[in-house]
């Protein structure tokens, strides 16, 4: 019995870990399907998000050294979630808001029934357009559990996921081969947001566990 309890011990964290991330790994994953989908609609019903009305986003730095929203930028997030909110109808919708002290991070948009939420954005329509389909309008971030999303240094939590705008589609951020994020970013842990793509092709989070993972060979630790 003490050989088994000594095994159990030894196993059951790593069981669990899977679990978590097959889990997250299966959230981010809908929540890109659910999301491209309306947003893709969106663009069909109502033209590119350079038609929208919208303004680019800007910031200021408050009495703490904040870098936070500007009110008119969190009006312009409000007008986009009008747009996509007709596309979207299963999801809730919280106004989304600065959140202070956090590194300026946002909370929340659009929360899906299994409580993945937006917690960040950005829009660019100003440099967005259809004539250029790889013309970027913007991005945002989602959280996809209860654990904090940064660090004690602002930078995001493996639990947080990051996607971009373009004129047509919402594309995983971390596919960049000019630049290789999933490789810099991701895979040194410098900047997990760069970690979206690789989910959501290979379907894993084995980027924590091993280091020696690349596009076109090992996808996987074991």
């Amino acid at each position: 019995m003490g050989i088994l309890g000594v095994v159990a011990a030894l196993t059951l964290p790593s069981i669990v870990q899977t679990y978590r991330e097959q889990a997250i790994v299966a959230r981010v994953k809908k929540f890109y399907s659910v999301f491209s989908q309306a947003y893709t609609m969106a663009v069909m019903e109502n033209g590119t998000i350079d038609t929208w009305g919208l303004e680019d986003s800007t910031t200021y730095e408050d009495d703490d050294g904040n870098s936070l929203h500007t009110d008119a930028s969190l009006e312009q997030y409000d007008k986009f979630f009008t747009v996509i909110s007709k596309y979207l109808t299963k999801a809730g919708y919280e106004k989304i808001h600065n959140t202070k002290g956090d590194g300026g991070s946002l909370n929340s948009g659009y929360i899906l029934p299994d409580g993945t939420a937006i917690i960040g954005m950005w829009l660019s329509p100003s440099n967005c357009s259809e004539a250029d389909p790889t013309s970027k309008c913007g991005d945002f971030y989602i959280h996809v559990d209860n654990r904090p999303s940064q660090d004690e240094d602002g930078n995001w939590n493996p639990n947080v996921f990051a996607f971009n705008f373009y004129p047509n589609r919402i594309s995983p951020m971390g596919l960049n081969t000019t630049w290789d994020e999933f490789k810099y970013g991701c895979l040194s842990g410098s900047a997990y947001q760069y970690c979206t793509g690789w989910v959501i092709v290979n379907g894993n989070m084995d980027y924590l566990h091993c280091k020696d993972l690349s596009w076109n060979g090992k996808t996987r630790c074991k």
